[in-house]
């Protein structure tokens, strides 16, 4: 009997001590999401900036290993506009990122168990980084998730051109939007401001 309370007592012990793990730090959450393999793809579209003007669309993959990942969006369209998108170019936009911390919360198993990895994503609570890189630029990134929206600001230092900003990513109905505001400037030089967009993508 004795030996039963005490197994009760450490099995108590430990899910208290998993339990003050997982809210401080998402320790447990840590764990197994390096275990998780994960592989997504969907389109993109980016409207123009102007009447009559060029849109682009394309698509985009995500991949990784519990916390690291990679993408590769591709667009096609009008990408001629120097103020937008950001100097891209045909070979795409390639990212590597790390999440820093991941925590599941109840949305996160509803969506798993739902098969909806967009509400999963969106119902945790993580941050993380990522480097970026298109043609000649490249770019740092950091965000986080509340477990409702995802935020995060960036940089890009380019050949003629740096950007600075940041963006938020709603779930809408299952559609993920993504707004932007950034402005750009000569390479090397804030202090002459070449334009300041708010732009909204449809991911």
């Amino acid at each position: 009997m004795q030996r039963k309370y005490l197994t009760l007592t450490i099995l108590a012990i430990i899910l208290i001590v998993a339990g003050v793990l997982e809210y401080s730090d998402g320790a447990v959450s840590g764990l197994l999401f390096n275990e998780m393999k994960y592989d997504y793809s969907s389109h993109v579209l980016i409207p123009a900036n102007y009447a009559n003007g060029s849109s682009l669309g394309g698509y985009y993959t995500v991949n990784g290993s519990g916390h690291d990942f990679n993408m590769l969006m591709i667009l096609a369209g009008g990408a001629n506009d120097t103020s937008f998108p950001l100097d891209y170019i045909s070979s795409g936009l390639h990212v590597t990122g790390h999440i820093d911390m991941i925590k599941v919360t109840p949305g996160t198993l509803i969506g798993l168990y739902q098969n909806n990895l967009k509400d999963a994503m969106f119902s945790s609570i993580f941050n993380g980084n990522m480097n970026m890189s298109c043609s000649a630029w490249n770019g740092s990134s950091y965000f986080t998730n509340n477990g409702h929206i995802l935020k995060g600001t960036f940089t890009i230092t380019g050949v003629d051109t740096d950007w600075e900003g940041n963006y938020t990513i709603t779930n809408s109905n299952g559609n993920l939007v993504l707004v932007g505001n950034y402005l750009y400037y000569p390479a090397n030089d804030s202090s002459i401001i070449l334009g300041n967009i708010q732009k909204t993508f449809y991911l």
